[in-house]
C-alpha cells in the first residue's frame, strides 16, 4: 500500500486535543514547547487518535449513557497539569478530576459525518481515566530510584489519558487493523497537529514517515516502547502510527531528548502497551476495557512474523568498549571472532580535527554511567584454534577491551585484544576475540558501488551505551554521494575505486564502527565520522563511510587469517585517499611525459630561447654595449 493509501485511513482516526485552565502564576506550561498563555489562563496542545466501533467498544459506550459515545486516546502529559491536587497524590482511591474552570476539547479534520470536508471543529470531551494508574507523586519517587525494573519504566513512559466523546461524529468510521509485532527497519506513519494551537487549520494532521529504530526492553517478548527513526514536531505528541498497511501500531509519546548533543529519539507506545495499561480500568455499570479489546492482544500473539533482512544482520553487529567510559560499534568478520570497528576507538589522538567544521569521531560517553566492572590488562592469551594465530601487536592501549556479541536472545561479553591498527588514512582497526564463542553470525559483505539514491540501514550502538541494554539501532537514508578516486597501477578491478560513501541516514555518537546495510542485509561500508557545526553541535544526518571495495583486503584476510601481510595494502601512502579523507579538494593529476616525436608547448618556448640566445651572440660589441648601458637609464613607466 502507498503513503497516499495510508494518509487517507489515517484521517479518519487523527484528532487535536486542546486542554485549557486557569494558571494565575504561569507554571502549567513548564516543560511545553509550545503553550498559550493569557490573562491567567494557559492553554496547551497535543494529538490523539479516536477508537473506531471495530474495537468492541460500541456496546461499552451504550451501558454508559443512552447517548452515542466514541473513546479517544492521547498522553497523559497534556492532562497532567490540570489535574486536581487529591487525584496527582492519590490516584489509586479517586477518581481523576480537573482543576475548577478547565476544559477538554477535541478538534476533528472535516472528513468525518455530518461536516464539510474541509472545516474544523471542536467538540468537547471528558476524561475518564488515566492509564497506568500511578500518581504524579509516585512517578516521581521512583524516577529518584537507582535502579529501575524495565517494566516499570515502560510503564512510566506509555501513561495515557482516555477521553470519552458524546457525538455521532464517529460512527461510521472504517475499520481498523491491528499490527503484529513491529521489526526494526519497518515504515511507520504518523498523523497529528505540531503546533496546533498557534494556527490549528495550517497544522492539523500533518504526516511524518519514518521507521522502527529499535524496541524497549530489548530482551523482552513483551515490548513497552518502540523507539522511531522519525522526525515529529512538538505537539505531535498522541499521534496515531500505522505501518506500511495502513494497520495501528500505536501512538507517538514525549521523545527522549539528550541534553548535551540535543539528539532526540522518538517513542512509540506499541499497541499491546495500550491494552495492557488499560488493564484494570472499568467504565461504570460496564465490562473491563482490556476485556473488550482482548482481540486485539489475541491478534498481536497469533502472528509470528519472520525477521527482515536488516533484523537477521543485527547479530553481526557488536558493541565494543575501551575501559569504562568510552564504547562504539564493530562488525563480526568471521567465525573466529574477528572484529572490524574504527581506529580512532583506540587511537583517538591520531583523529583529532581542528577545524570547526571538519569531521569527527563520534566516539561519546552521553547515557552512560561508569561501569564497575574492573580487569585487568593485558587479557589472558587463549589457546590458537586451528587456521589461527596470535599477533605480535604493539598494544598501546592499556585498558580493558570488551565486546558484547549479539546471537538471538542472549549476549555474550568477550575480552579481545588488539590485531591491527591501520597506520594509512582509513579509520580502521581489527580485533580478536580472546574466547569465540559457538554459532557467531559474521555479515555478508557486498562489494559492488552504490548507486546515490539507493536506500540504506546504518547499524550500531548510537547514544545507548552496555548500561542501557540494548540492542543495535536502525536508522534509515538514501546514498547522497559515492566518492571515486583512480585506481593504482597494478590494482585489480574496473574503473574508479569508491573510497568514501556519504548517506543521509543518522548517525549518533557511538555508532563509529557500525555497518551501512543495502535492502538485502549485506554490508556496503563501514561508519567512520560525521561532521559538527561551528558551534560543536553534531550534524547526524552528514556522515561518511569506508566502502567494502576499498577494504576488499581485509575481507580477504578475514577468510583463513593467516597471512597479516595481506593488510601492508592498506598502510601504504596514499595522497589521493589522503585527501579525500582530509575533505581537501582532489589533487591534480600529474602531466602526461610528452612524445618523443610530437612537438609540444614548452618545447616550442625552449627552442625559440635557444635561437634568441644564438642570435645575441652574433650581434655586435657595441650593441652589446648599448644593451648593456640600458639598464643604468631611467625606465618610462
Amino acid at each position: 500500500m502507498g503513503l497516499p493509501e495510508i494518509v487517507e485511513v489515517a484521517r479518519n482516526f487523527s484528532l487535536m486535543i486542546r486542554v485549557q485552565g486557569p494558571d494565575p502564576k504561569g507554571l502549567k506550561m513548564r516543560k511545553h514547547a509550545f503553550h498559550h498563555y493569557m490573562s491567567g489562563k494557559t492553554t496547551l496542545s497535543a494529538s490523539g487518535m479516536v477508537l473506531p466501533s471495530s474495537f468492541n467498544v460500541g456496546p461499552l459506550a451504550e451501558q454508559v449513557s443512552s447517548e452515542p459515545m466514541s473513546l479517544v486516546l492521547t498522553v497523559a502529559s497534556i492532562i497532567e497539569p490540570f489535574l486536581s491536587s487529591k487525584h496527582r497524590d492519590h490516584m489509586f482511591q479517586v477518581k481523576p478530576e480537573l482543576i475548577s474552570g478547565a476544559q477538554i476539547d477535541v478538534m476533528v479534520e472535516g472528513n468525518a459525518k455530518a461536516t464539510n470536508s474541509e472545516t474544523l471543529h471542536w467538540l468537547p470531551a471528558e476524561l475518564i481515566t488515566l492509564a497506568p494508574r500511578t500518581s504524579v507523586r509516585s512517578q516521581r519517587e521512583m524516577l529518584r530510584e537507582q535502579s529501575i525494573d524495565s517494566s516499570l519504566m515502560g510503564k512510566l513512559a506509555t501513561r495515557i489519558a482516555i477521553l470519552k466523546l458524546s457525538s455521532r461524529t464517529f460512527e461510521d468510521l472504517p475499520n481498523l487493523n491491528m499490527s503484529p509485532a513491529k521489526k526494526r527497519g519497518d515504515l511507520l506513519l504518523a498523523m497529528g497537529a505540531p503546533f496546533g494551537i498557534l494556527s490549528p487549520a495550517h497544522f492539523c494532521n500533518s504526516i511524518s514517515v519514518g521507521y522502527v529504530s529499535n524496541c524497549y526492553p530489548s530482551s523482552s517478548s513483551h515490548v513497552s516502547l518502540l523507539m522511531a527513526d522519525i522526525r515529529c514536531l512538538p505537539g505531535m505528541e498522541g499521534s496515531p502510527v500505522f505501518g506500511e498497511q495502513s494497520e495501528i501500531v500505536g501512538m507517538l509519546t514525549r521523545p527522549l531528548r539528550q541534553r548535551v548533543s540535543g539528539a532526540e529519539v522518538q517513542l512509540v507506545i506499541p499497541w499491546e502497551a495500550i491494552v495492557m495499561a488499560c488493564d484494570g480500568f472499568q467504565l461504570p455499570n460496564t465490562v473491563n476495557l482490556k476485556d473488550s479489546l482482548k482481540h486485539a492482544h489475541e491478534y498481536l500473539c497469533s502472528f509470528e512474523v519472520p525477521p527482515n533482512p536488516v533484523e537477521k544482520a543485527m547479530s553481526s553487529i557488536c558493541l565494543v568498549t575501551i575501559g569504562d567510559g568510552v564504547w562504539a560499534s564493530g562488525v563480526l568478520l568471521n567465525n573466529h571472532g574477528l572484529i572490524l570497528t574504527n581506529a580512532h576507538l583506540l587511537e583517538p589522538w591520531r583523529f583529532k580535527k581542528t577545524g570547526a567544521n571538519e569531521n569527527h569521531e563520534v566516539v561519546s560517553n552521553i547515557f552512560f554511567t561508569h561501569s564497575n566492572e574492573t580487569g585487568d590488562w593485558p587479557p589472558t592469551k587463549q589457546e590458537a584454534k586451528p587456521g589461527s594465530f596470535q599477533s605480535n601487536f604493539n598494544k598501546t592501549i592499556h585498558q580493558r577491551i570488551r565486546v558484547r556479541v549479539d546471537y538471538l536472545d542472549r549476549w555474550i561479553w568477550c575480552d579481545a585484544s588488539i590485531l591491527y591498527v591501520s597506520k594509512g588514512p582509513l579509520d580502521i582497526a581489527v580485533l580478536q576475540l580472546n574466547v569465540v564463542p559457538d554459532k557467531l553470525q559474521p555479515i555478508i559483505m557486498d562489494f559492488t558501488c552504490p548507486s546515490p539514491g539507493s536506500k540504506v540501514y546504518v547499524i550500531g550502538h548510537g547514544l545507548f551505551g552496555p548500561r542501557c541494554d540494548m540492542s543495535p539501532s536502525a536508522c534509515v537514508g538514501v546514498v547522497a554521494k559515492v566518492v571515486k578516486v583512480r585506481r593504482s597501477i597494478g590494482e585489480t578491478g574496473q574503473g574508479d575505486l569508491p573510497v568514501m560513501i556519504e548517506t543521509t541516514a543518522a548517525v549518533h555518537p557511538g555508532g563509529s564502527g557500525g555497518a551501512i546495510l543495502n535492502s538485502n542485509g549485506h554490508m556496503i561500508s563501514l561508519v567512520t565520522s560525521n561532521a559538527r557545526h561551528g558551534g560543536g553541535t553534531i550534524i547526524p544526518y552528514l556522515n561518511f563511510s569506508i566502502p567494502c571495495a576499498a577494504l576488499e583486503p581485509l575481507f580477504h584476510f578475514s577468510k583463513d587469517m593467516k597471512d597479516l601481510s595481506i593488510l601492508e595494502d592498506l598502510d601504504r601512502p596514499n595522497e589521493h585517499l589522503s585527501s579525500v579523507w582530509a575533505l581537501m579538494p582532489p589533487l591534480s593529476p600529474k602531466p602526461d611525459p610528452p612524445l618523443p616525436d610530437k612537438e609540444t608547448k614548452g618545447s616550442r618556448f625552449a627552442k625559440f630561447i635557444a635561437q634568441r640566445q644564438q642570435m645575441l651572440k652574433q650581434t655586435s660589441p657595441s650593441d652589446k654595449m648599448d644593451r648593456d648601458s640600458s639598464k643604468f637609464l631611467p625606465s618610462k613607466l
